[in-house]
């Protein structure tokens, strides 16, 4: 599990380094620089670049620290420079220290203090790395800073940044135009929160983390964000035993579908069954040819519309079928007919409180901002859908999500799963990011699949925050897997299905 940090826990991290662990403000910044270097080293080999030319472009802050005694390491390995920006006076120690340093060993460290002086520049090398602003910066970068950004926009040189790009919101992932676009990014700690929003995702290149010498337990201390990796799957899922049923593995109830949209259904309901739920049972008044042989039928009432229709018959035999049930998926293809709309809230209402309910597609119609649900109940909105729900517009939530989904989990006290770039899972307290996945499963059906996936891993057990995480990582590494065997644009829902591995 890999997590993550806001500019706000960074600097926490930081401080209780500094003040618990005892580990000084210049320790922490030379094993940043020795990190980096290592890397950048690495890359070096990697690119068969013999004594390449190198660019420093340093600030005065610490992360123009970092850069002066990332100088020191660099300095017998290649052609380098040494460029920087603001004052002398106002370093701190450890900065005034490095550069210093980098100054007596010999390194060329030119100061630009003025436009025209900037203008007479060449900035030509083989790598360029910028350490000039870090995590502390914005995207309301100014100065002679944004002037630098604007001279080397179209540098061919290989780009690294230090702790952040320059010109990055490290906190909401708003970008300069000008921003400094980075073929790597060495960061401290953790990755922060701006590098996989908004414009960040496409300005950090391969984000690397540099060891500074204090122990990971700390950034799992303080930070509320997380992402899954493939070597968490089997600490969720605990190997079978040999003696067992399918009654061990837990009994799903779909309600979904209509004349118009039998697929979501299909889609639904074969997705959980592949996901490992011992028993899965669809309730729908259309059966889909693809509905595959081990799916349970309940065939049910349908009214002129060609959708679910709010009798006392469905009522009754989806709340028995419920009770039997450790988990219900509700919602994919049931359209937005007003009468199958009440008997989705009819049944959200009274089925027990104590089965996990996964809401989604048109059910997610009768939630509103002022519904009072629990913590088993999971939403799975995109972005529109959860502004119709919230009444916010859509483009606020799609350039907030990160921030949207945790208050909105904690004021509807549910799990929110948010379908954006990267999608957010949060129960108002600690959150998951999905950022794998691709572009190729923007296609019909692909939700439908996540809802039935979740829906499995809720009656197998699992938490049901834990169980909507872990549904979209591997719902992404589904798609991440047909894209490498054969390409983003073929990719459909139901293939989809056959690429899950656990």
């Amino acid at each position: 599990m890999l997590n993550i940090l806001t500019p706000k826990e960074m600097y926490a991290v930081d401080n209780y380094s500094i003040n618990e662990y005892g580990v000084p403000s210049a320790i922490l910044m030379e094993n940043a620089a020795r990190s980096s270097s290592i890397y950048i080293e690495k890359i070096i080999r990697k690119r068969n670049l013999n004594r390449p030319s190198v660019i420093i472009l340093c600030g005065s802050g610490n992360n123009g620290g970092d850069g002066f005694a990332l100088a020191r390491h660099l300095f017998e390995k290649c052609e380098l420079k040494c460029f920087w920006i603001g004052a002398e006076e106002k370093m701190s120690p450890e900065t005034k220290d490095n550069f210093l340093a980098a100054k007596n060993i010999g390194v060329n460290l030119i100061k630009i203090e003025s436009e025209e002086f900037l203008n007479e520049i060449d900035f030509s090398c083989d790598i360029l790395i910028d350490s000039m602003i870090g995590v502390g910066g914005s995207e309301n970068i100014r100065g002679l800073a944004l002037s630098i950004l604007k001279k080397i926009t179209d540098n061919r040189a290989l780009k690294i940044a230090i702790d952040a790009p320059t010109g990055l919101n490290t906190e909401i992932g708003f970008a300069s135009e000008f921003c400094f676009k980075a073929d790597y990014t060495i960061t401290m700690f953790a990755i922060k929160t701006g590098m996989l929003l908004n414009d960040g995702m496409e300005l950090c290149g391969k984000i690397k983390i540099a060891n500074l010498g204090v122990p990971s337990k700390i950034v799992n201390e303080y930070s509320t964000i997380s992402v899954l990796e493939k070597k968490d799957i089997e600490n969720f899922f605990p190997k079978r035993k040999k003696k067992s049923s399918k009654f061990d593995y837990g009994r799903v109830l779909i309600i979904a579908g209509s004349k118009k949209y039998p697929g979501a259904a299909a889609l639904c309901a074969n997705a959980a069954i592949k996901s490992g739920a011992g028993l899965v049972e669809l309730c729908t008044n259309s059966v889909h040819s693809a509905v595959l042989p081990e799916i349970i039928i309940n065939n049910l009432d349908v009214n002129e519309f060609g959708t679910i229709s709010d009798t006392g018959y469905n009522l009754d035999l989806i709340l028995e079928r419920a009770e039997k049930s450790n988990a219900i998926a509700i919602g994919p293809g049931i359209s937005d007919n007003r009468e199958a709309l009440e008997l989705c809230a009819k049944i959200i209402e009274r089925v027990s409180k104590n089965i996990p309910v996964v809401i989604d597609a048109d059910a997610l119609r009768v939630v509103s901002k002022d519904s009072i649900l629990r913590k088993n109940i999971i939403l799975t909105p995109h972005c529109g859908e959860f502004a119709r729900i919230t009444e916010l517009e859509r483009q606020e939530v799609e350039l907030h999500a990160h921030s949207l989904a945790k208050e909105w989990a904690e004021k509807l006290g549910c799990i929110v799963h948010l379908k954006n770039v990267p999608s957010i899972t949060s129960d108002g307290q600690r959150s998951f990011w999905t950022v794998n996945g691709n572009p190729g499963m923007a296609s019909a059906g692909s939700g439908d699949l996540l809802t039935g996936i979740i829906a499995s891993f809720l009656s197998q057990g699992l938490n049901p925050l834990i169980a909507s995480a872990l549904a979209s990582f591997l719902h992404g590494r589904a798609g991440d897997l047909f894209a490498k065997r054969y390409n983003e644009e073929t990719l459909t829902a139901s293939a989809l299905i056959e690429m899950l591995q656990f």
